[in-house]
């Protein structure tokens, strides 16, 4: 009798770990809402020379603390491209709610003139499962700017 109760404890306890571990797991890959809402992102430099400082705005909102990997470039429209540093946070950097972020990248000497490109594509985890195997991703923010020629003017 006794020998019957330990087995019948030890699969019931072996059968709650099973549950518990698929119940965990389908409540994460469940869990596939943006953590973060872009309001606006403008470029605030819109005709820049090589070698000059390209600035964008975005307006964000932050709704859930997640961590979140951004993998950026510059284009122009002679085939060059500039990969950026990526952007890595543990949380939101100010905490959550609505934030506006300016920030400067260099845009590369050798980069023609014509019609340039920013983009951005974000990564973010709020669970282990989308930490290591399945990120939320969004659409990509992409942002126009002109590349001027070094003999005119680019606007200040």
């Amino acid at each position: 009798m006794m020998v019957r109760v330990l087995g019948l404890t030890c699969l019931s306890l072996v059968s709650a770990s099973i549950l518990s571990a698929a119940g965990m797991l389908a409540w994460f890959a469940a869990d596939r809402a943006i953590p973060v809402e872009v309001l606006s992102s403008e470029v605030l430099t819109p005709r820049v020379r090589p070698g000059d400082k390209l600035v964008v705005r975005q307006r964000v909102r932050y709704l859930r603390n997640c961590s979140a990997h951004v993998d950026r470039l510059l284009l122009d429209s002679h085939t060059h491209r500039e990969f950026l540093r990526d952007i890595d946070y543990e949380y939101p950097p100010l905490g959550l709610g609505i934030r506006t972020i300016t920030f400067e990248e260099e845009v590369p000497a050798n980069f023609g003139p014509g019609l340039g490109e920013y983009r951005a594509a974000p990564s973010y985890a709020c669970n282990p499962l989308q930490k290591y195997y399945w990120p939320i991703s969004r659409p990509e923010t992409v942002l126009g700017f002109q590349i001027a020629d070094d003999v005119r003017q680019a606007s200040p």
